[in-house]
């Protein structure tokens, strides 16, 4: 019997010993932000995060980073949706405070994720400028931005975080040359940043990346830069899919790691959980991992494959509440990184998880809102709640069979509006996705699933 055989057989005791348990997480904040996870306990007081140093920029940073993306809402929801809902100042507050007191030293927000640079920046304000890095972003990803545009961007930027310069501007979101010349190149902008960067109002001058292997390396050579973000994770490492079932090969975390510490880039990491997606895994994946390794919850092991990657300067974590953001102080502290073959095992995981069907979904919300109406992070995190039931829909064991009626359940307690079959295939939604996901095609799908159950 081969090794992944092995795992493979595991994985299936696995989802036999959890039936009895819950087969669904609720809607809003994911499970392991609930309640703490045993065994867990919170980091020492006075404990700090463990930092790396980084001599071409001079900068020590702690290895954990606070993504502001998914900050608590006052309405509690999570994942991408605090763009578009009120920010609980208050929360996000005590948030940070923890965070700085416990080593973290960078913040990462954009003006593209609604209140977030607003909150963020009265949070950081009231704390010495020296104990924090603020990073965030040119986002000007509509139509063909001016450069009036871009500069009030980052005016507005400096403003709202309460700060004379940016430690970590990031030009967001790019995916190809031809993309980063209509919007930065052609309209003198980048020429502007590289000006503000010699006056010190940005001390660090790096990109966000969300597009293909094949056209990475001419970003990259394109210019001296300090650091780049990538999306990395262990489902993502050897390729990212997009589309129903199947993946493009075209993207891979370990391609654009290995180019950058090729090139000795500092690698940020963005989406190491992948929007959640990781600390949500079948209960059958989760198993695999909590027999290797009983003292991580599915998050951690996530976290901890790319915190074990030498290369990664900064793993940031959209942290929505206290308890997950304990946690993963917990686990940066003291950290333990996966050696080479426990990295192996983890793809093999990664196999796993792939054969369960989910659709790719972050849960960043870039898609939204939709001009249908549709809940389109809401109707992925539902059917991703039950793949494996869906795509067996000739199966009649009992753990399939009531997931799919969960499925269902959670469907229909959507809003009408919201739901998959509202989706009139626009189209407005495939521009806008940075995993390239077929969106009209899985509401459709969704939809004549919801039809036949």
């Amino acid at each position: 019997m081969t090794r992944r055989e092995a795992l493979k057989g595991l994985f299936f005791a696995g989802m036999g010993l959890a039936v009895g348990g819950p087969l669904l997480q609720s809607m809003g904040t994911p499970a392991h932000a609930a309640t703490l996870p045993a065994p867990w306990k919170e980091a020492p007081e006075g404990s700090r995060i463990d930092a790396r140093t980084w001599d071409k920029m001079g900068e020590t940073l702690g290895m954990l980073g606070l993504g502001c993306m998914r900050l608590p809402t006052r309405s509690g929801a999570s994942g991408g949706f605090g763009r578009h809902q009120p920010l609980d100042q208050e929360a996000v507050n005590a948030m940070v405070d923890y965070a700085i007191a416990h080593g973290v030293n960078y913040f990462d927000t954009a003006p593209a994720y609604g209140e977030s640079e607003v909150v963020t920046g009265k949070a950081l304000s009231r704390h010495p400028r020296s104990s924090f890095r603020i990073a965030t972003k040119i986002s000007n990803m509509n139509g063909r931005p001016t450069l009036e545009a871009g500069k009030q961007m980052f005016e507005t930027s400096l403003k709202n975080l309460q700060t004379e310069y940016i430690d970590f501007l990031l030009c967001h979101n790019i995916q190809n040359m031809a993309g980063f010349k209509t919007r930065f190149l052609d309209n003198g902008l980048f020429e502007w940043l590289k000006e503000q960067k010699t006056k010190g109002r940005i001390r660090h001058l790096g990109f966000s990346y969300h597009g293909s292997n094949a056209d990475f390396p001419a970003l990259v050579d394109f210019y001296d830069w300090d650091f780049v973000q990538i999306q990395l994770n262990y489902v993502d490492w050897k390729e990212m899919s997009a589309g129903w079932g199947g993946n493009t090969g075209a993207t891979s975390s370990e391609f654009l790691y290995n180019y950058l510490v090729g090139k000795g880039i500092p690698v940020l990491v963005m989406e190491p959980v992948k929007g959640g997606a990781l600390a949500n895994v079948s209960d059958g994946v989760a198993a695999v991992m909590r027999e290797r390794h009983p003292d991580l919850t599915p998050a951690a092991n996530a976290l901890t494959f790319v915190g074990s990657l030498p290369g990664v300067m900064v793993t940031l974590s959209g942290m929505s509440n206290m308890a997950q953001l304990m946690e993963n102080v917990s686990l940066f502290t003291g950290f333990k990184p996966f050696d080479e073959q426990e990295r192996a095992f983890m793809l093999t995981v990664a196999d796993l998880y792939k054969s369960k069907g989910q659709i790719p979904c972050t849960a960043c919300a870039y898609c939204m809102p939709c001009p249908a109406g549709v809940d389109i992070p809401g109707n992925f995190k539902v059917f991703n709640s039950a793949s494996d039931a869906l795509l067996a829909l000739d199966s009649d064991r009992k753990d399939l069979t009531d997931k799919r009626k969960a499925f269902l359940k959670l469907y229909n307690a959507q809003e009408a509006g919201a739901r998959a079959d509202a989706c009139v295939k626009c189209n407005a939604c495939l521009p806008k996705c940075p995993q390239h996901i077929s969106i009209p095609q899985h509401m459709e799908r969704i939809r004549g699933l919801v039809a036949k159950l």
